[in-house]
């Protein structure tokens, strides 16, 4: 159809703005475009979609919870980027510009919009695989050029993310992972400080913090609580004992409610808490050009698992 006057002009706006929507996984049945990464008896499953941990068993010994409604942040381990946890009504500042993501049915935005991408097998190797992605969208002022690889061995599970700006501008930038792990009964403990955070209505980080001892809580607690800790973390399960180490992850989320179905734990590590585009805990800046690296690795120490088998 020929255009009217301004007709080019408008084009080119719709065109801008279309190209900044980040389309939605569909909810479908996607297991055959799966990837498996293998090393003796330890095998990842890994999907494009959201470039997602689906599940993860280290020498024969199965680690995480699937999802339970097909949504990524409610099983495996979802991958969180630009952002971690809640943006406050999806509205933040930036550089004195303010911005909106969409938001959820109670009003808040959460983890990012990668899960919402089909991201490319860039490398795909019998232990390894590394997925990458642009990721834009019209409530973010930037553009990120992202990887995250994951790596298995005979008992430990790698997780990495590389992230460039490859746009004209800064970005803020959280990024999280959020491993559900089987165990139905289970305590913590950490080898540095640990630090639990205060919240304001239920999910918002106020900055005040105090120090926390890891050992008061376990599967009988009601737990989405935000924590600052320092080296490794150790799960001892009913079934197995893990040590998650993290490299710049410096924050922990750890999750039991409702999506962890009373047979489960989320030890979520992020290098920012809830709402650090809004309360700047934890969060980077990256200028044009900037990278960062960040991830963390699952080791098994002990499956208890054959032994209690007959």
């Amino acid at each position: 159809m020929p255009e009217g006057p301004g007709g080019s002009k408008r084009s080119k706006a719709v065109c801008k703005a279309l190209s900044s929507i980040v389309l939605p996984v569909p909810s479908g049945d996607s297991t055959s475009s799966n990837i498996s990464i293998r090393s003796g008896s330890s095998s990842a499953e890994l999907s494009p979609e959201g470039a997602y941990a689906v599940g993860l068993s280290l020498d024969g010994t199965d680690l995480f919870k699937p999802t339970g409604d097909g949504k990524q942040q409610h099983g495996g381990a979802a991958v969180l980027i630009p952002y971690a946890g809640r943006i406050r009504k999806g509205r933040y500042t930036f550089e004195g510009k303010e911005y909106q993501f969409a938001t959820e049915p109670d009003g808040d935005s959460l983890h990012g919009f990668g899960k919402d991408r089909r991201w490319q097998v860039e490398d795909n190797r019998a232990d390894s695989v590394t997925f990458g992605a642009l990721l834009k969208n019209r409530g973010y002022p930037g553009t990120l050029d992202t990887k995250v690889k994951y790596d298995i061995g005979p008992r430990v599970f790698s997780t990495g993310c590389t992230v460039t700006n490859v746009g004209r501008r800064a970005v803020p930038f959280v990024v999280g992972f959020h491993p559900y792990f089987l165990a139905s009964e289970w305590r913590l403990s950490a080898t540095g400080k640990v630090y639990r955070y205060e919240l304001e209505d239920e999910f918002f980080p106020t900055g005040k913090k105090e120090t926390f001892d890891f050992a008061t809580i376990g599967a009988a607690s009601h737990l989405d609580d935000e924590f600052r800790s320092a080296g490794t973390v150790k799960l001892e399960t009913d079934r197995y004992t893990i040590v998650m180490k993290r490299y710049n992850m410096s924050y922990l989320v750890i999750f039991n409610g409702r999506q962890a179905e009373g047979k489960s734990v989320s030890i979520e590590p992020y290098t920012g808490l809830d709402d650090a585009f809004n309360n700047r805990i934890g969060l980077r800046v990256i200028e044009p050009g900037g990278s960062f690296k960040c991830g963390y690795d699952i080791s098994l120490i002990s499956p208890t698992k054959d032994r209690n088998q007959s």
